[in-house]
């Protein structure tokens, strides 16, 4: 049963749900995706999977299909962000709260891997949250319309592109909320930027990371692309972009990429 989509919304969620009648059960398993399922595509991209049999997870994700054939209306959903539900209040009441724990010393951090920003009011929350002392760090590979580093307004603010071999794609959102531990925050993956088109104008999903060892392999990568002086533009105030330069022969092939296929090769997909 093919379903065309809903009139005035371009579907762009990657989502996958299979209900199997087992032996003593009807179980149903999900993946979240933040790529397309193309398998040219597949093999140009860095993006990331999530697949889970968890009834937490499949049950929105029913109400979510049910959405899309126009026999459900749930508002409500407590896990997913959904668009053009309720996606863009989230991520809006997701970087308060991190503003609001700066307020109050507690640790607040933002770190969002996208394709491309310019969500307006996104990017005036960032600014905000900047403005109270939240460490934010945006890896944006295409559009950035947000100014980083500039005085009084985003001095806590950096961006960073990474451009090599493969098209970086992901999109990962974390969100300290307070945690001493950052592997204790929130992670989010999913299909939609921070761009009004995906918020407002397109049937996006996006879900939280719950296991302890996925979040860790996030960390990791956004340590690997921090620390990338191969690959890594940064994004000046005045809108330029300055390419980072090795600093010894060491890191001349060490950009994100082959770090990433570096570490798998050797060490099979759970080392990363």
């Amino acid at each position: 049963h093919v379903i065309y989509g809903i009139a005035g919304l371009k579907i762009h969620g990657k989502v996958l749900l299979v209900i199997r009648e087992e032996l003593d059960q009807v179980r149903a398993y999900a993946h979240v995706g933040t790529g397309n399922y193309h398998s040219k595509t597949a093999n140009l991209y860095t993006d990331f999977g999530l697949f889970t049999s968890k009834e937490s997870y499949t049950r929105e994700l029913l109400d979510f299909f049910n959405f899309l054939t126009g026999r459900s209306k749930k508002s409500d959903y407590e896990k997913m962000l959904v668009a053009p539900i309720n996606m863009s209040s989230r991520f809006l009441e997701l970087i308060g709260k991190e503003t609001a724990n700066a307020k109050e010393g507690r640790p607040a951090e933002i770190i969002a891997k996208m394709n491309s920003l310019e969500e307006k009011g996104i990017i005036e929350a960032l600014y905000e949250a900047s403005e109270a002392g939240v460490k934010i760090t945006l890896f944006v590979r295409g559009v950035c319309c947000l100014r980083p580093g500039v005085p009084g307004l985003s001095e806590n603010i950096s961006v960073v592109s990474v451009v090599g071999r493969l098209l970086e794609h992901s999109r990962v959102y974390f969100f300290r909320s307070g945690a001493e531990d950052r592997a204790d925050g929130l992670f989010f993956i999913g299909s939609a930027d921070w761009m009004s088109r995906n918020l407002h104008r397109r049937v996006e999903l996006i879900a939280p990371v719950e296991e302890r060892g996925h979040r860790e392999r996030f960390l990791r990568l956004f340590d690997v692309i921090s620390n990338d002086r191969v690959l890594a533009w940064d994004l000046d105030q005045d809108g330029s972009y300055t390419r980072r330069q090795p600093q010894s022969e060491g890191e001349q092939n060490s950009g994100t990429h082959e770090t990433i296929m570096k570490f798998t090769k050797e060490f099979g997909e759970t080392s990363f």
